[in-house]
């Protein structure tokens, strides 16, 4: 895959993956938790801004529109469930956000341009710390790991 159909791809995934935030975030009964999905459907739309300026940039120096391909999207996609509770919700975004950030990984290494490689590198590590957020989040409702809301004690010395 070259650059520009990385960017491509990568602005179809950013797409989808805003859309998935915005909708749970109009499900969402838990107030927390919509404010979490409305974060994440926020930073989706800033990535979309970046890739596309980066994929208009990339197409007007190659002056070609690279098709999209949509087996690869759906890899790329976890498919959604018709029903889903707000903790299969975390759990399809904690493996939608690890499928990105894999993807933007490789997709920097195979970058022809610095510029393009550090923003995939950005933004896989950023894809990276909203699958923490998303597993920090499925920990507390779960009670497997740090509350979100709670300090249990403090680390701090008096």
């Amino acid at each position: 895959m070259n650059e520009l159909e990385a960017l491509a791809l990568a602005l179809e995934v950013e797409k989808n993956e805003l859309k998935f935030y915005l909708k749970l975030a109009r499900k969402a009964r838990d107030e927390k938790a919509r404010k979490m999905f409305l974060f994440l459907a926020k930073e989706e739309a800033e990535h979309w801004d970046l890739f596309e300026e980066k994929f208009v940039e990339e197409l007007i120096e190659k002056c070609e529109l690279p098709a999209v391909d949509k087996e690869l999207v759906g890899k790329l996609v976890v498919e959604e469930p018709e029903t889903l509770s707000e903790v299969d919700a975390v759990k399809v975004g904690m493996e939608q956000e690890k499928l990105t950030w894999e993807f933007y990984e490789k997709a920097a290494k195979e970058a022809e341009h610095e510029n393009v490689k550090r923003l995939f590198e950005e933004l896989a590590r950023i894809e990276k710390t909203h699958y923490e957020l998303l597993k920090a989040q499925y920990d507390a409702v779960m009670k497997t790991g740090i509350w979100m809301d709670y300090q249990d004690f403090s680390l701090e010395v008096d």
